[in-house]
């Protein structure tokens, strides 16, 4: 049986980003026995409009919108775990992710917690500082729907401001990876 994660990714950059950089460092370690499939989404290339409130998604298990995050919402529901990545704003996540968190949250809770049960991991990006918000605010998504949370040797955290720069963050890098690692076991685990 293959495990599938989807990684979801907030950055404006796509995949030419940092958090793209990020991501991939996790992937690799999680595609490395050939069992896992890591599927990347980059919202950048993604419409997903705001989250109107109106609760019309209530028992669909589908939002009214006509947009793009339906398709990712019938994503995360059949992926084992689901990882959010975004660089840091102003102390903050993205407004990309901010949307995909209530749009996404919303179909969950609405109809019957969807993504109970599901890990997630999350990934923070930062020129400087101001991660450990952004940290908070992924995983306060799983925590309430009803996710365990995987967790590294750290903050899953990588330092960086220009293109490519992840790689300058030795132990960044590191703390990625065994997040990898630490997925992968874990899913090993629940999926025995």
């Amino acid at each position: 049986m293959k495990l599938k994660v989807i990684a979801v990714n907030g950055s404006a950059r796509g995949s030419a980003g940092n958090t793209a950089a990020a991501i991939m460092v996790v992937k690799k370690m999680l595609e490395r026995s050939g069992d896992i499939n890591c599927s990347v989404i980059h919202l950048k290339d993604k419409h997903v409009n705001p989250c109107n409130g109106c609760l019309a998604c209530k028992e669909k298990n589908e939002c009214i919108q006509d947009d793009d995050m339906n398709g990712i919402y019938r994503m995360a529901q059949d992926a084992d775990a689901i990882i959010l990545a975004s660089p840091t704003y102003f102390s903050n996540v993205t407004s990309r992710m901010q949307m995909f968190i209530e749009r996404c949250g919303i179909l969950a809770r609405a109809n019957g917690d969807t993504l109970k049960g599901k890990l997630g991991a999350s990934i923070t990006v930062a020129r400087r500082a101001g991660e450990n918000f952004v940290y908070a605010a992924l995983n306060y998504f799983f925590g309430i729907a009803q996710m365990p949370i995987v967790t590294s040797s750290y903050w899953n955290n990588i330092l960086a401001g220009a293109p490519g720069e992840t790689k300058d963050d030795e132990e960044g890098i590191e703390v990625l990876k065994q997040l990898g690692k630490n997925l992968e076991a874990i899913l090993r685990k629940l999926n025995k």
